[in-house]
């Protein structure tokens, strides 16, 4: 029997056997490929310029203003959390309660990367919801952005079948795989 791959457009189907992101948010860390946590160094730092990149190679308007409002959210959220830290340090300085503040911008620029990152979604018809994306953005932003960086390389996406041959996945830099896993991985399996 053929398992259709097609989504019917109904809200909640979800194709199991549509594309993902290359990257995993983790691999940065579970992973010995240093193009990941590179990618995830530059980005704690660097996230506005990444995301203006990636808008301006997917031919995405308003490349700049998204470049400009993360910027904003990021440093006022590093500010005040440096603000809160010197009022810890120093009660004399009036800035009670000034984490507050921080958070709601960290969470604005939270939210400018969960729409990019669905916008990716979108554009790649890679798999996933909105929730999701909220969360990879609230709690893992730099391996976020670095997904939607990689997304538009070759080998940006992967597919849920490990052995779909219509999707191209990043090569291996581990040398040491056998010849027999190679000649796997070039063999087209079809559907029964």
């Amino acid at each position: 029997a053929v398992v259709s791959t097609q989504s019917t457009g109904e809200f909640g189907d979800i194709n199991p056997y549509g594309p993902d992101f290359g990257m995993a948010l983790i691999d940065p860390f579970t992973t010995l490929n240093g193009k990941y946590f590179l990618s995830f160094i530059k980005n704690i730092f660097l996230t506005p310029i990444t995301i203006y990149s990636v808008r301006r190679k997917n031919n995405q308007t308003g490349a700049l203003a998204y470049a400009i409002s993360l910027t904003i959210c990021w440093l006022v959220w590093v500010v005040l959390i440096i603000a809160q830290i010197v009022h810890n340090s120093y009660p004399s300085v009036k800035l009670a309660g000034i984490y507050s503040l921080a958070w709601v911008f960290y969470l604005a620029f939270a939210t400018i990367l969960t729409v990019q990152r669905a916008q990716i979604r979108e554009i790649y018809n890679i798999n996933g919801n909105i929730v999701e994306d909220f969360f990879a953005a609230l709690l893992l932003y730099p391996c976020t952005v670095g997904q939607v960086e990689l997304v538009s390389q070759p080998g940006g996406i992967a597919p849920m079948m490990p052995d779909d041959p219509s999707v191209q996945r990043p090569l291996n830099s581990n040398s040491s795989s056998s010849t027999e896993e190679k000649n796997r991985d070039n063999v087209i399996h079809t559907n029964i």
